[in-house]
């Protein structure tokens, strides 16, 4: 036996007004004093009802979906990021679709190919290691609108949000040299991908500008215990390191767990630096310095982006980055003397 949903007529009835009203205050429109909003939402309620989104979608040729395609869920960065773009779709009347690609370009393709069977309208992706540079335009030849966040293959083919992780790398080497390391090295994940790239190269420039030597670059898994297994290989480089910079706040917390089982406290025998500033940053013992990438404002902008593609699809690409912020704590030490 089927249960009739209630219907706009139905809730304009009981809350007598026009069924034109309550489209209005279903769509959030300004247009309906406060009043009239308050007691259509309460009739609402009352008849637990939900917005058709099928019939919707027929009026509109529009899913109000959007996907959101990340290559992990081990780093809080992306629930983060995750929550930016949310709040903007949210403001859209627009649904995310979240998924993992586990950094695996296939799977990635069979999570696109699902996304365009549940017809979405456009699609977010932090491109998985090893994605086809070709990607982008075979996005553009399905008419699926894509906007690429925090990674990107291809060369500014589509709109991008991201951090500026080559000065913030920067910024981090800067701090280091200020209190006076000289043998710095670095931890980072194995995949090369854009966003690797960016820290490498800031790691030159940031070595270059401040005159400190590179003390070695040591590879772990993107993983608290791969990073922690790490920390012997830290230990052993020849250069006898005395600071250590992170690919991302995860590998730097799995960085001085493994210094603190060898018996290396992290701010004192050796000083770690994180990048991203995620909230585990200052639970970390001893709380970890890390540049501040603030993900939530780049999900933020990915979802503006793709938001303005879609009402203007033949407008000038267009690249956000976000600014970092040094977050200084013990886990960088004292100043050597």
């Amino acid at each position: 036996m089927s249960i009739k949903r209630p219907t706009l007529e139905d809730i304009a009835r009981v809350a007598g007004v026009s069924r034109a009203t309550v489209s209005l205050v279903v769509r959030q429109s300004p247009l309906v004093a406060e009043h009239t909003r308050m007691m259509v939402e309460t009739v609402m309620a009352d008849l637990d009802y939900v917005r058709d989104i099928g019939a919707a979608r027929l009026r509109n040729n529009s899913s109000r979906t959007v996907g959101v395609i990340v290559p992990n869920l081990v780093n809080s960065f992306f629930t983060e990021f995750l929550t930016g773009v949310e709040q903007v779709m949210r403001a859209q009347d627009r649904v995310v679709l979240l998924a993992n690609s586990e950094d695996d370009p296939q799977r990635q393709d069979e999570i696109l190919q699902r996304f365009r069977g549940h017809g979405v309208d456009g699609v977010i992706i932090c491109p998985a290691a090893g994605t086809d540079p070709a990607l982008p335009a075979r996005m553009q030849r399905w008419g699926l609108p894509m906007v690429q966040a925090l990674r990107e293959v291809g060369t500014q083919q589509t709109d991008y949000a991201g951090a500026d992780y080559v000065v913030g790398v920067g910024l981090a080497l800067q701090h280091l040299s200020d209190l006076g390391h000289r043998r710095i090295a670095f931890l980072s994940v194995r995949a090369m991908t854009s966003a690797k790239a960016e820290r490498l190269e800031g790691f030159s420039l940031g070595l270059a500008r401040t005159g400190a030597i590179d003390a070695g670059i040591v590879e772990a898994e993107l993983t608290w215990e791969g990073a922690a297994l790490a920390a012997d290989e830290v230990l052993a480089l020849p250069s006898r390191p005395t600071a250590v910079l992170c690919f991302n706040d995860v590998l730097a917390a799995g960085l001085m767990l493994g210094l603190r089982r060898a018996d290396r406290q992290p701010g004192r025998d050796i000083a770690v630096v994180g990048l991203d500033d995620l909230p585990l940053a200052e639970l970390t013992y001893p709380p970890m310095s890390s540049v501040a990438m603030r993900p939530a404002v780049i999900g933020a902008e990915a979802a503006q982006l793709l938001t303005m593609r879609l009402a203007e699809p033949g407008r000038p690409i267009e690249r956000f980055l976000q600014a970092p912020a040094l977050m200084v704590r013990e886990s960088s030490g004292k100043k050597i003397v």
